[in-house]
């Protein structure tokens, strides 16, 4: 706990000094401080770490996004090489199954903060050079991580939820900031409600579409919900995640625990309009990989351990739920085999999990818990 213990003495310090921190100051320290942040000494996910992602779960998914790659590639007109660009990519788990589903020859490049991360990324396939632009830029699970301001609605009037020396929530006025961002979605979250922004979403999006090539595809997979849904429901989506276990308390373990909360779809929408882009549809993780053919994949898959793990890839009260939201530059009429579907054939071979993995049934339960409190 020696982590845990520097980054609480650190805030308790900064908070004598400057006063209560805004959480989302208290949520980039627990998560990425240099030396004892969360991700920045993450090992793994799955088995190895505390949460799961879908391309650590059966690399089915990275097969079937594979297809969408392709099906991009085809649309640009064959190019003799596609570049592609993950962010936040981890351990290179869906780059890894996903160079090997592809038809095309790519240039697969990871940019990864985490240092511990990027130390299991090793395949001579992979890349860490991010410069230049790329046909298609990828953010699978990378929004949710990023820091997020708490706000809540006292007496009409809009709050923020500040931390104080004792680590406990105060309530303080709300920056101008975090009033423009609801004046803009022309809502405001109901009385007593809770409410996450990210307030650096703007910022994320136009360094994103600064990495596109003139025409180019961006495409977010992300837990979240439209604006509509996910501030009228009068409570926040903050979870924490530590050795396998849901929990909601993001100021106790600091640097220990993982912190997430869900995206705001429309206001990432309209940002990525405002930097150029156009949006070209939004699905669920189970309806794009259902177009990408996971019923006929996943009936070849033979071992009773594969179709389990497959299966809550598309499950809709759980990880089938994660976002889909396409968005391109200079692509006028494409329509991505991701959002309309095919016929595919049935696959000669698709891959199967390595027999050493352990299986991580129990959270993939909470997971399933956690979101059908949100339905």
């Amino acid at each position: 706990m020696a982590c845990a213990d520097e980054l609480d003495g650190l805030l308790r310090q900064r908070i004598a000094t400057e006063g209560p921190l805004s959480f989302a100051e208290v949520m980039r320290l627990a998560l990425y401080h240099p030396a004892c942040g969360y991700y920045t000494r993450l090992r793994g996910f799955g088995a190895s770490g505390d949460f799961v992602t879908s391309p650590e779960l059966h690399p089915l998914f990275g097969l079937l996004l594979a297809r969408q790659v392709d099906d991009l590639w085809a649309e640009l007109g064959r190019p003799a090489r596609l570049r592609v660009l993950e962010i936040g990519g981890g351990t290179g788990a869906l780059a890894r199954s996903l160079l090997d589903g592809l038809t095309c020859r790519v240039e697969y490049v990871i940019d990864e903060p985490s240092p511990s991360l990027r130390a299991r990324q090793a395949d001579p396939r992979l890349s860490s050079d991010a410069a230049g632009v790329f046909d298609l830029v990828l953010a699978n699970e990378v929004l949710d991580a990023q820091p997020v301001h708490r706000l809540v609605m006292r007496d009409r009037r809009l709050r923020e939820m500040r931390v104080d020396r004792d680590l406990r929530w105060v309530e303080t006025a709300a920056p101008p900031e975090a009033e423009a961002y609801f004046q803009r979605l022309g809502m405001w979250p109901p009385e007593g409600g809770v409410a996450e922004i990210n307030l650096q979403l703007d910022g994320w999006t136009r360094a994103a579409a600064g990495r596109l090539a003139s025409r180019g595809m961006l495409l977010v997979l992300d837990y979240g919900y439209p604006a509509e849904q996910l501030f009228g429901r009068g409570q926040g989506t903050l979870l924490t995640y530590y050795r396998h276990t849901l929990g909601s308390d993001p100021l106790v373990r600091l640097g220990e625990q993982d912190i997430s909360a869900h995206v705001d779809f429309t206001t990432l929408a309209t940002a990525a309009h405002a930097a150029g882009l156009d949006v070209l549809g939004v699905t669920s993780q189970r309806s794009l990989l259902h177009n990408l053919g996971y019923a006929a994949a996943a009936r070849q898959l033979r071992a009773p351990a594969d179709r389990q793990a497959a299966a809550p890839l598309v499950d809709p009260e759980g990880l089938g739920r994660i976002g889909a939201l396409f968005l391109a530059r200079g692509l006028p009429g494409y329509h991505p085999v991701g959002l309309v579907g095919r016929n595919w054939p049935a696959e000669e071979r698709v891959p199967t999990l390595d027999p050493r993995l352990s299986t991580v049934d129990d959270f993939l339960d909470q997971w399933r818990e956690a979101f059908a409190l949100e339905s």
